[in-house]
């Protein structure tokens, strides 16, 4: 999720489910469920789905990062989203816009792929996960929106909170959010969750690292969808982020009133099953049910370990911001 928060191969071919909700079986990882908590169905297929969403200028597409069901099912409802509306424009919280020069480049075959990927730092998984994604939209010539802050800002705002911002530079200052909504003690809740101390200065710096990646992504979205060339936007970001319409989703809304947004949140099946329909329908407009990914640590000591590692690399000290 952040610097702040922790949070393959398959002979099978990738299934489609098309079951009661009671009755979802997922066999492998490339297996999901797509269903609607407003009238409590499964949607059929990613084309179903994407005639459903035919009236959202936005569409934010939750994921679990390196989940191979979600990101194969990302790329389906890309193609369905374009068939039926080919001035859609892909936003990538994977990319961020300091890059967008780059990926620009890489777009328009000025720069290759290796290029891209070392230059920009890419996600470990990119190779894996989101190449298909740009790769389609490079076919079908789609702006790809380099959509997040850069890290190393958010990282500054983590330490510093938002007066950092008043040292940059105008250049800088332009790849962050110009605007921030900053009373928001529900998203801040579950974000720190029993562990919230939200008037401890450090607490509300951390916050305001996250408000900086919601922030600027809604803004690169609404960007987008301001010009002339797009009529819709798929953005792909963590599930974090969207879910209960908080974080990016309201952002989004605050900047593009009177248009629709509409969200797809990633949920485990052991999980999905045990929510209430009303739980269901406050998490997001959608729900991709997924399997569970596998355990991350199984002995305390090494998630200790990694702990320490990402909360060394995020305690990097900053420039003063004046």
């Amino acid at each position: 999720m952040s610097l702040f928060f922790l949070s393959a191969c398959s002979a099978t071919p990738p299934k489609e489910q098309a079951t009661p909700s009671a009755d979802i079986q997922l066999q492998t990882y490339y297996d999901y469920a797509l269903y609607n908590p407003n009238d409590q169905q499964i949607v059929e297929n990613t084309q179903s789905l994407a005639k459903q969403l035919a009236d959202s200028q936005v569409i934010l597409f939750g994921e679990y990062h390196s989940h191979p069901a979600i990101h194969l099912a990302q790329l389906r409802l890309l193609e369905a989203l374009y068939q039926q509306q080919n001035q859609i424009s892909l936003s990538m919280e994977q990319f961020n816009r300091s890059q967008q020069a780059l990926l620009d480049s890489y777009l328009a075959n000025e720069i290759g792929e290796e290029w891209l990927i070392k230059q920009t730092k890419a996600w470990d998984n990119y190779r894996s996960d989101y190449r298909p994604l740009v790769e389609f939209a490079k076919d079908k010539q789609l702006t790809v929106v380099a959509a997040n802050a850069p890290r190393e800002h958010v990282r500054c705002i983590g330490q510093q909170g938002l007066g950092y911002l008043e040292g940059l530079e105008e250049s800088e200052r332009s790849k962050l959010a110009q605007d921030f909504t900053t009373n928001d003690p529900a998203y801040q809740q579950r974000l720190f969750g029993n562990a919230h101390h939200g008037d401890s200065e450090q607490s509300k710096n951390h916050f305001f690292a996250m408000l900086a990646w919601d922030e600027t992504m809604a803004e690169s979205i609404t960007l987008q969808l301001q010009s002339q060339t797009t009529q819709q936007v798929m953005h792909t970001v963590g599930n974090f982020h969207i879910e209960q319409r908080q974080g990016t989703y309201s952002r989004v809304e605050q900047r593009l009133e009177g248009k629709k947004v509409s969200s797809l949140v990633a949920i485990n099946h052991s999980e999905f099953i045990k929510l209430s329909e009303q739980q269901k329908q406050a998490l997001g407009d959608y729900l991709i049910v997924v399997k569970s990914l596998p355990v991350r640590y199984q002995n305390k000591a090494n998630q200790q370990a990694e702990f320490k590692h990402i909360k060394k690399q995020s305690s990097k000290q900053c420039k003063s911001a004046n």
